[in-house]
């Protein structure tokens, strides 16, 4: 059974990253592809496709607009949402009518995925009905909490950082360091690494290491290193260097857009 997809998405890196997943796996051709929920919506009613990859936040309309309106055709195409950090959606979409895949993609996810769209056209259940979407619409907005500040310490005073001008953080002998403006603040225990990063996940913060957090936006320079490793250069005054462990190596240069590094 081949079946025609399309693939909305306004990230380039990660529409050719899944566009290369799709090539590896039979009976899949890749349509079309948009970057926004107007042109998606608007190619979708022309080429009636059997899938949709659908990336969630996007600017103006998000993807729950397109899936809206293409569950109105005559033949609606099933929905496979994308998502990089949407902990609430997967949460959702765990418990059944639509499916999902997580940033970075995974080959093998991919392929789930297809499996569950293949049995889902087989029996005739290509759309998603568009009060269930409401309902998974409304669970993300009642639980998530987007984060406009974050509180840290500095010199006994409680200061509410703008979490785009955080650099890095670091754990710490029972600590976690937070370095924005030049300056450093502190969060205490029972904060955690883990906590930190789970809060910043609007903001695509990335786990290098088990001891930092960084956030791309003031990544300057990515230096290979001995055994898979890399350091990452940061934008602050020290030009701090920040190690990759080899476990999460992949995974940085997969969110950085750096798919030619090996």
């Amino acid at each position: 059974m081949l079946i025609r997809c399309m693939i909305v998405d306004d990230e380039p890196p990660a529409v050719d990253e899944l566009r290369y997943i799709l090539s590896r796996i039979g009976n899949v051709e890749v349509v079309a592809t948009a970057e926004s929920a107007s042109k998606a919506v608007a190619t979708a009613r022309k080429l009636e496709p059997d899938l949709i990859f659908l990336d969630i936040r996007m600017p103006g309309r998000s993807g729950f607009h397109v899936a809206e309106q293409v569950a109105s055709l005559s033949r609606p195409p099933c929905i496979v949402f994308a998502t990089a950090y949407d902990q609430y959606a997967v949460r959702a979409f765990d418990q059944g009518a639509v499916d999902y895949i997580l940033k970075p993609f995974s080959e093998d996810r991919v392929r789930k995925s297809l499996q569950r769209v293949r049995e889902r056209i087989r029996n005739r259940d290509r759309g998603v009905a568009a009060g269930r979407l409401q309902d998974l619409l409304a669970l993300i907005q009642e639980r998530e909490h987007p984060l406009t500040r974050l509180p840290a310490e500095r010199q006994g005073h409680i200061i509410l950082l703008n979490p785009a001008d955080i650099v890095y953080c670091k754990a710490t002998e029972g600590k976690v360091l937070i370095f924005a403006h030049d300056e450093t603040f502190t969060r205490h225990a029972p904060s955690s690494l883990d906590e930190l990063e789970e809060k910043l996940q609007p903001f695509a913060f990335l786990r290098t290491h088990r001891a930092y957090l960084v956030n791309p936006a003031h990544v300057t320079e990515v230096i290979p290193w001995f055994h898979g490793r890399y350091v990452l250069k940061m934008a602050d005054s020290a030009a701090s260097e920040i190690p990759v462990s080899r476990r999460r190596a992949k995974t940085v240069r997969q969110q950085l857009g750096l798919y030619h590094l090996p």
